[in-house]
């Protein structure tokens, strides 16, 4: 490393400690490096101080000058092993600030020759306003030799304390915890707790907001515990709590960590007002238990993280214990996560396509359905794979090699007077559909394959959030006007059809497999079909059923009004050129 880099850190270090950095030439009476920060705090430009030390002469307080002289003389003479003092400078609207100065001389000795005189400024200005606390750091001095353990006392509190919020820090969550396990002291519990959709309210109204926020929460945090527990900003939106078990409480240990659990969410998911916004954030806890869940503090922290990461998994806004399996389940995500990774490099993901059909069973498009031939598991299914892929970060990646795969082939069949008329469809989590660059994805495919308005249809399942659907209007809006078709997808299944249709603009609803399965002879079925066909009709949308695979089926959905037809009964999911072919087939017999 060189010693720019080994500057860099040093400067990087001083400013996290409030320090700030200056070097004198008392020969020459020279100013070498001035105190930066200090200046601009007090509003002074560089210009303005210039390099002659007879600027912060000036601005020191007349009555502050005798101290400061005898404590370089004390230096001088080596009474001092450093120079120390405290002074008040005037800023530039005329007030004093308290300042504390410590130093060396690197260059000669402080006897003789201090040409590199070299120290450090920081503002003690709220600790001589504060009484108590200027008598407790006085009390401190006392003991360690006055202003030196000062500048000792400061540098441990900021080293284990969260500027921000003023709770604990990581530093003191894991000194905390290493007595824990070294003590063997009775039970606690350590709770991991992550703020949901943090980053959003940070992305919407900026940090300054945000940083409001995690101050609330720090303080609804202590609110929640008892004297002798600790809560601990861990970092970002991250909080730690280490609870012990007192005896005092009729109730089991893990009694009580359910119930403080439980407050803690409630009190989390209260309105948060900040200036004129009224905000939401919700907790994710993991919790894990000494010495029930592990010895050391590795174990425990990496468990506490464990739980907290199913605890977002299986819906936020809860809280969850660590498992023993939950380790031997996350080993099978990561696997599953390295083994995706290796299928998107070669090439185990692969498109098949079925067949849509109309009302005269003609083709008309088809859809494009993942697949992942895995080299042990055999051809597996979305379904089996694609929850690890959002887990795992890999869902965009996926979605994005869909998509790019299904409009190379719609590009293709551009150049064939059999095929160029057909659309197809490709399915769209709701995941990579809500990312930034989506519509920029998407309409780049479109130029990179010179693809037709019309041909091109994106299924959107009721996954999508309602809170999402004002950003999501946008995108389809804006992919409509570029000619790309939306479906809604899984029709039926779930409580947000009729609210997705409100606000979003589709051009055809699926109808989905649960009511077309037993369409024939369950009533409810029947009715619900009815009621969906009633409403796409209503609002001039396309409809498909999905996974019709027998004829009776088909007549009763043809009665029904039902527009297009997707299932066994047209065809399987074959490979590209196995569906081409087909395709080439029926539509030159019909043709013929």
């Amino acid at each position: 490393m060189s010693a720019s880099d080994d500057y860099k850190r040093l400067q990087l270090a001083l400013e996290a400690a409030g320090l700030d950095l200056w070097e004198n030439d008392l020969v020459a009476g020279k100013v070498t490096h001035p105190a930066t920060r200090t200046f601009q705090e007090l509003g002074y430009t560089l210009e303005e101080v210039g390099d002659s030390l007879a600027f912060w002469m000036e601005i020191l307080h007349p009555d502050d000058l005798p101290g400061v002289g005898a404590a370089l003389e004390a230096y001088r003479d080596g009474r001092a092993d450093n120079y120390r003092s405290e002074f008040r400078l005037r800023s530039k609207d005329g007030q004093w600030v308290w300042y504390a100065n410590y130093g060396k001389v690197m260059s000669g000795t402080a006897d003789v020759g201090m040409h590199r005189f070299i120290g450090v400024t920081f503002n003690i200005d709220d600790r001589k306003q504060r009484e108590e606390e200027l008598t407790r750091i006085n009390q401190l001095l006392s003991a360690q030799n006055q202003q030196l353990d000062q500048m000792n006392g400061h540098l441990e509190k900021l080293s284990t304390t969260d500027p921000l919020t003023q709770l604990c820090n990581r530093r003191a969550i894991n000194e905390r915890l290493h007595r824990l396990v070294s003590t063997g002291q009775p039970p606690s519990a350590l709770l991991f707790i992550d703020l949901d959709n943090f980053k959003k309210i940070n992305d919407l109204y900026g940090h300054d907001v945000g940083d409001i926020l995690l101050c609330q929460v720090a303080q609804r945090l202590q609110s929640c515990v008892d004297a002798g527990d600790l809560v601990a900003r861990f970092g970002g939106d991250e909080f730690v709590l280490v609870i012990r078990e007192t005896g005092n409480s009729a109730s089991p240990f893990r009694t009580r960590i359910e119930y403080l659990c439980a407050r803690i969410l409630s009190i989390l998911a209260q309105p948060y007002l900040v200036g004129d916004l009224m905000l939401s954030t919700y907790g994710s806890i993991g919790v894990v238990c000494f010495p029930d869940d592990g010895w050391t503090v590795d174990e425990l922290t990496k468990r506490a993280d464990i739980a907290l990461y199913r605890a977002k998994h299986k819906g936020r806004n809860r809280y969850c214990f660590f498992q023993p399996n939950m380790e031997t389940e996350l080993q099978y995500q990561n696997n599953i996560e390295t083994e995706l990774r290796t299928a998107l490099k070669t090439r185990q993901l692969e498109l098949l396509y079925q067949i849509q059909v109309d009302r005269n069973l003609r083709p008309v498009g088809a859809e494009a359905l993942l697949r992942w031939h895995h080299p042990v598991r055999g051809l597996l299914s979305p379904l089996a794979f694609l929850p690890d892929a959002i887990a795992g970060g890999l869902i965009h990646d996926i979605d994005e090699l869909v998509l790019d795969t299904a409009c190379a082939t719609l590009g293709k069949w551009q150049q064939d007077p059999l095929l160029r008329d057909l659309t197809l469809a490709v399915n769209i989590t709701a995941r990579s559909f809500e990312h930034p660059a989506f519509a920029d994805t998407v309409m780049r495919m479109l130029e990179k394959y010179r693809l037709p308005a019309g041909k091109l249809c994106l299924e959107l399942t009721e996954h999508l959030k309602a809170q999402s659907f004002p950003d999501a209007a946008h995108i389809i809006d804006q992919l409509r006007a570029h000619g790309v078709r939306f479906a809604l997808d899984d029709f039926g299944t779930g409580y947000s059809s009729l609210e997705a249709l409100k606000h979003l603009k589709f051009d055809q609803i699926k109808l989905d497999a649960a009511f077309v399965a037993d369409i024939t002879d369950n009533t409810t079925s029947q009715a619900i079909a009815t009621g969906v066909i009633a409403i796409a009709s209503a609002m001039q949308i396309e409809i498909l059923a999905e996974c019709v695979e027998r004829h009776e089926q088909l007549e009763h959905l043809m009665r029904r009004g039902v527009d297009r037809y997707q299932g066994y009964l047209f065809g399987k999911p074959l490979p590209q050129s196995a569906m081409e072919a087909a395709m080439h087939s029926t539509l030159g017999a019909q043709m013929a």
